[in-house]
């Protein structure tokens, strides 16, 4: 009588476990699915590949402007943002979101280097130009963080920069030749 019943017995422990097996097979899935595409940019860091992508064509358009965006930071795993994050509540490192809060673990958020506050001329240039290529900052105390976010970031009216400055577009020698005639 007793072999029925440890018979029975074990196969509702097995149906009791079998579905958090599953579950936890199906959780490794969706997020090795989720996983972002990432792809190195000129610094060695990686972002997703958008995000990549933009980044390298603003970075060279600043280049050109003679301000070189250096890359402090780019995607993390959800371990280094953690650690961060833990060092930041116990007071020993700067502010760091939550682990899987941050756009950092996605690929989407880059930390650069500024200067040591939004006066220099590569946050002037950032501020002016960063969302004609998609990215803006999003954090108030952190000049250096910007976000890849192009669907929420919309780029400038002609003739003014992100700011809505005028830009300053010196004229072609042709037309200067047609107004010296």
């Amino acid at each position: 009588m007793s072999s029925p019943l440890l018979r029975w017995g074990l196969v509702l422990l097995f149906c009791l476990l079998a579905p958090v097996g599953f579950a936890k097979e199906a959780k490794v899935r969706r997020a090795k699915a989720k996983a972002p595409r990432l792809v190195r940019i000129h610094s060695g860091h990686r972002l997703h590949r958008d995000a990549a992508a933009a980044f390298e064509r603003m970075a060279a358009e600043a280049r050109t402007a003679g301000q070189p965006l250096l890359v402090t930071s780019g995607w993390r795993s959800y371990q280094q943002q953690r650690f961060l994050w833990r060092r930041y509540r116990k007071g020993l490192g700067p502010k760091a979101a939550r682990p899987g809060r941050s756009n950092h673990n996605r690929g989407l958020a880059v930390d650069l280097v500024v200067g040591s506050e939004e006066a220099s001329p590569t946050y002037d240039w950032l501020a002016g130009n960063a969302c004609r290529f998609g990215f803006r900052r999003t954090v108030a105390s952190e000049p250096w963080h910007w976000e890849y976010r192009p669907k929420s970031t919309s780029a400038p009216e002609d003739g003014v920069d992100c700011l809505g400055r005028p830009l300053d577009v010196e004229p072609s020698p042709a037309v200067v030749r047609q107004d010296a005639s």
